[in-house]
């Protein structure tokens, strides 16, 4: 690989991430029910200077640690609370990772710098990374103190300097703070696996392993150093949940998501789509594994796979720390020059022009309670041309893999936003909180029927509670009688007689939401029992 392709495919990823973070900030609403739940708690945090303990809804909130709702606070404190500075916080982190794996690759493969220079394209073209990476959420950032952790223990190992030892308890603290003590399924067999990323005779890898121990004593001292003042202000039932919730808890209990064991086997395909689905990514000679280094990719990702495949809970972004160790092992066996034509590439393409372009037809049945079918098919082009290309074998003949690469991910962003409008149409929350802002202004109380997830905080900017309505029919009409304000419900078909008494009725995700009055609905209540 020549010194200018070693410098070009890294480019190449930070472009496509980049235009994809554009497209999701220009094109797509901050989605409920996930990204508007943490962007809403860290505006309860900013907004009551609740710094300590996050809060939900004014309720003390345990699922997850605070580091992510600090970000946030932090960057509204220095630049203002705007969409745009909210959005840009994980995307920081997200190219910051493509910088780190390009250094843990040089560390892992150091005579071959194809494996540094392919390293952060094929991360970031994995469907579920760069799907995620427009994504307010908590794996990519932990994926940055992960690599981050695994540098300095690597450091630590060439050099047994001090300040490596710091660097790796720190960045394990962050990472504990992020998402808790999960942080230590990625990095124990990193560790447990020194004799293969490190396999000289005369290392002292007993100094290695209480080097880590010490790292890790550090990082569990960072937490320590919020969660016990946190749980003394907090209460007993917050102090429960973030000392046994989100750890002993978590593991036994799995809360929810329970899916079968072989779960993540059968989507891992597509979470590192499209590279299984490439001619010439078999013909690279996967098979040939007999380096220490290949070794310790493949199992250090095959144990953390394991292990988090014996949880009942899973989701798929679980996996995405454990990825840029599976995207190193595939830079390092990739040959480019096998990539030429590729069917699948091709299919995807054509696939999705086709799709782009005839959105209005297929859109409103995947999106059943739009009330329009707006798109935007001009989008088609964008694949449609890269088609035309790809189909060229004398086009780019150098760089046919990022030819391949780039026209699949621009075409998935194509896509995204010919139909924005519908998604917006049916996932934008801020009309609706902005509404719910509204009432709470003039003096109104405002509740909501089902679990509230804290989704309008944020984008409302609200500055009190939504109360939670009961759920019960007939709770719920005594309490609507006993309580004047307006009450927020959702149903999965729209009502017409709701509709005519409801101050807004729109379409939201699978069903229609409604803002009533409470005393208007509590009457057609009684008069639909009657």
């Amino acid at each position: 690989m020549t010194a200018r392709q070693q410098l070009t495919y890294p480019f190449i990823a930070c472009a496509i991430t980049l235009f994809f973070i554009a497209i999701n900030f220009l094109y797509r609403p901050i989605l409920p029910i996930d990204e508007t739940r943490y962007v809403s708690v860290a505006w309860e945090m900013w907004l009551n200077n609740t710094w300590l303990v996050p809060h939900a809804n004014g309720l003390p909130y345990s699922h997850k640690p605070p580091l992510l709702f600090w970000l946030f606070s932090s960057m509204w404190t220095l630049f203002g609370t705007s969409e745009f500075i909210t959005r840009l916080t994980i995307p920081l982190f997200v190219l910051l990772n493509l910088f780190l794996i390009r250094k843990l690759a040089q560390k892992i493969y150091p005579d071959n710098p194809q494996a540094a220079a392919l390293a952060p394209l094929v991360l970031c073209s994995g469907l579920g990374w760069f799907l995620y990476s427009g994504m307010i959420m908590f794996d990519l950032l932990l994926t940055v103190f992960v690599q981050t952790a695994m540098l300095s223990v690597w450091k630590y190992a060439e050099t047994r300097r001090m300040v490596w030892i710091v660097s790796g308890g720190v960045a394990i603290g962050l990472g504990l703070l992020t998402k808790g003590p999960v942080t230590f399924i990625y990095l124990i067999p990193f560790v447990a696996l020194v004799k293969w990323w490190n396999p000289d005779p005369q290392a002292n890898h007993t100094a290695i392993l209480k080097a880590s121990v010490v790292m890790a004593a550090i990082g569990i001292l960072i937490i320590l150093a919020w969660a016990i003042p946190a749980a003394v202000v907090g209460g007993q039932d917050y102090a429960y949940a973030i000392f046994w919730g989100q750890s002993a808890g978590r593991i036994h209990e799995s809360f929810a998501h329970a899916r079968p064991f072989y779960w993540y086997l059968l989507l891992l395909p597509v979470l590192i789509f499209p590279w299984p689905f490439l001619v010439g990514f078999w013909r690279s000679g996967l098979w040939n594994n007999n380096q220490n280094s290949d070794k310790f990719c493949l199992a250090m990702f095959t144990i953390i796979l394991a292990v988090f495949s014996c949880f009942s809970g899973k989701q798929l972004h679980y996996l995405f720390p454990a990825f840029p160790v599976l995207a190193i092992w595939a830079s390092n066996k990739l040959r480019p020059e096998k990539f030429n034509l590729e069917p699948v590439v091709i299919i995807f393409l054509a696939a999705a022009t086709i799709a782009i372009f005839s959105a209005s037809l297929w859109a409103p049945q995947v999106f059943r309670n739009a009330e329009s079918a707006n798109v935007i098919p001009w989008w088609g082009v964008l694949p449609l041309v890269l088609t035309a290309l790809v189909m060229k074998p004398n086009v780019l003949t150098s760089s046919r893999l990022a030819l391949h690469i780039i026209a699949v991910l621009l075409s998935l962003s194509a896509l995204l936003a010919s139909i924005s409008p519908m998604i917006n149409e049916i996932y934008n929350v801020t009309p609706i909180a902005q509404q719910i802002n509204a009432l709470q202004r003039q003096g109104n109380k405002v509740a909501y029927v089902g679990k509230y997830q804290n989704t309008f905080g944020y984008a409302g900017k609200l500055t009190a509670p939504i109360e939670q309505a009961p759920n019960n029919p007939n709770a719920l009409q005594n309490y609507l009688q006993e309580t004047q304000g307006y009450t927020v419900l959702i149903q999965k078909k729209p009502d017409i007689a709701q509709n005519i008494n409801a101050i807004l009725a729109t379409p939201y995700r699978g069903g229609w939401l409604y803002i009533v009055d409470n005393q208007r609905y509590a009457s057609q209540m009684e008069l639909a029992s009657e």
